[in-house]
């Protein structure tokens, strides 16, 4: 299998994703949010770059079955139904809703993707299902949506860790074609183990901690919790059977 790791947005290039399948990681706390929601019964996600946007669709699709959400610098936005953390994405709150999502780093990561054969939404909590993927791919690009433009060691992390769960458990020979690949391979070897004590030592992960999200760190780590794809589909992340 042939495959590029891409640890930010700006380092992407459309030739790199056209006719390919990309997986998109934002684990602290985007793509976890994301298939929480989805697993939890929410009936899609539209992700947006910023709050004028999803408010104008939240507007144009009227607000009963709706939930505008939005966070800047880890905080939910005033005026919004939810923010980031996972652990509000419960059942009794999105079950048959549409949720209309605006994130500092996940939505613009995932619409940066467009072109691309497939579009998977990637963490630790789908981390299986996000293998199986992998596995019948010829070639992937796991695209990290880093940290306000930069490095972001937990997405770093977690693209090292699927691939190394890819070889494992199918045997399956990585080659890399790029110099991202080839540290997330590395980076996957040493941080395999234990993804909670990963994301406590990661910046964004203290950073979240010290705002009082500290417990949304254990939901991300939380190692095949939410077994579903998430797929980006028409502009809209749904379940894939």
């Amino acid at each position: 299998m042939e495959v590029r790791v891409y640890f930010t947005p700006s380092e992407l290039r459309e030739e790199a994703v056209r006719g390919r399948t990309v997986i998109v990681l934002d684990v602290l706390r985007a793509s976890t949010t994301i298939t929480t929601a989805l697993h939890n019964g929410a009936r899609g996600i539209i992700p947006v770059e910023s709050l004028e946007a999803a408010t104008e669709i939240v507007v144009k699709l009227g607000v009963e079955g709706v939930l505008l959400c939005a966070e800047r610098d880890v905080h939910q936005v005033e005026g919004c139904d939810l923010g980031n953390s996972p652990a509000e994405y419960v059942p009794e709150r999105v079950r048959g809703r549409l949720i209309v999502l605006a994130t500092t780093n996940g939505s613009g990561a995932v619409l940066s993707t467009r072109g691309a054969k497939r579009i998977v939404i990637g963490s630790y909590v789908n981390a299986g299902r996000v293998v199986e993927v992998l596995g019948k791919e010829k070639e992937a690009v796991l695209l990290c949506a880093g940290n306000n433009g930069g490095f972001a060691l937990e997405d770093a992390a977690c693209a090292g860790f699927l691939l190394r769960r890819l070889v494992d458990e199918t045997g399956q020979e990585i080659l890399p074609l790029n110099d991202g690949a080839w540290v997330a391979l590395e980076l996957g070897k040493r941080a395999t183990r234990n993804p909670l004590r990963l994301l406590r030592r990661a910046v964004h992960g203290r950073y979240l901690e010290g705002e009082g999200f500290g417990e949304d760190l254990a939901l991300c780590a939380a190692v095949d919790a939410r077994p579903i794809l998430p797929v980006l589909r028409d502009r809209m992340i749904v379940r894939s059977d």
